[in-house]
């Protein structure tokens, strides 16, 4: 089994090349002698999520907005036709797009695909190995590095990711104000609601948010509280001299 990762406009370390163009692209290309699927024994599909997760794992980013992924499989026309060997495409496609996910994944959860297009193609007789070409696109604007990431939950099960350093006084508050902006936005659509008038998908629809339960590729100690964050605050002895220095900073920085 063999992988092949290629990417259009971001890198390993980068989610873009060129900063006013926001449309990435990632392009994954497996050869394997067997098709993998979910009727697979246990090691042979822990085996093709680890051969993909080893080369994921090695991104800095990850996204954590709508994706859209085409699996492309050149398999033997004959073979898929006349054995059980190739099972149907639902279910060859599910080990994938499992694989492709969590910690070390390069996006959180499959529910983040907007559209998923599968389809095989007859492979050239020439080559031995089944090849499956997987292209995963997205807006870079909706990306977070993997470092010091953190998941807050702070309605029920919701969760929003945040890049978090619990010693940075910068990213605590930054933390305090976009949860606290999110729980007013929530108050104002329970308003209207009450009045009756239902303005959830503009005030609560998120695609930086995530059930507590679309985490289970994580660890769980990156998932915070608000408890928690409140807590990091109060240890790490925020001043309100500390908040006009950090915003005067970002207005500077903002001017350049």
């Amino acid at each position: 089994m063999k992988i092949q990762v290629e990417t259009v406009n971001c890198t390993l370390h980068k989610y873009y090349d060129i900063e006013e163009f926001a449309d990435s692209q990632i392009k994954i290309t497996l050869r394997f002698d067997k098709i993998i699927s979910r009727q697979s024994r246990k090691a042979s599909i822990d085996q093709l999520s680890a051969l993909i997760k080893s080369e994921l794992s090695q991104f800095k980013w990850i996204i954590v907005g709508s994706i859209l992924v085409d699996l492309t499989w050149y398999l033997n026309a004959v073979e898929r036709q006349e054995t059980d060997k190739i099972g149907d495409i639902d279910n060859i496609t599910k080990p994938i797009i499992d694989s492709l996910s969590g910690e070390k994944g390069i996006f959180i959860d499959d529910s983040q695909i907007n559209g998923l297009y599968s389809y095989w193609m007859t492979r050239n007789d020439i080559y031995e190995d089944n090849v499956l070409v997987i292209q995963i696109k997205f807006n870079n604007d909706y990306v977070l590095y993997k470092e010091n990431l953190k998941f807050v939950q702070y309605s029920n099960a919701t969760c929003m990711p945040l890049n978090i350093d619990l010693n940075s006084k910068k990213d605590l508050l930054v933390a305090k104000i976009t949860i606290a902006s999110r729980n007013k936005l929530r108050q104002v659509a329970s308003l209207f609601k009450s009045k009756g008038t239902n303005i959830d998908r503009y005030f609560i629809c998120s695609e930086y948010e995530f059930h507590r339960t679309r985490l289970s590729g994580f660890n769980s100690k990156s998932i915070l509280t608000t408890e928690q964050i409140n807590k990091a605050i109060t240890n790490i002895h925020i001043k309100f001299s500390d908040i006009k220095k950090i915003l005067k900073n970002n207005t500077a920085d903002s001017s350049k």
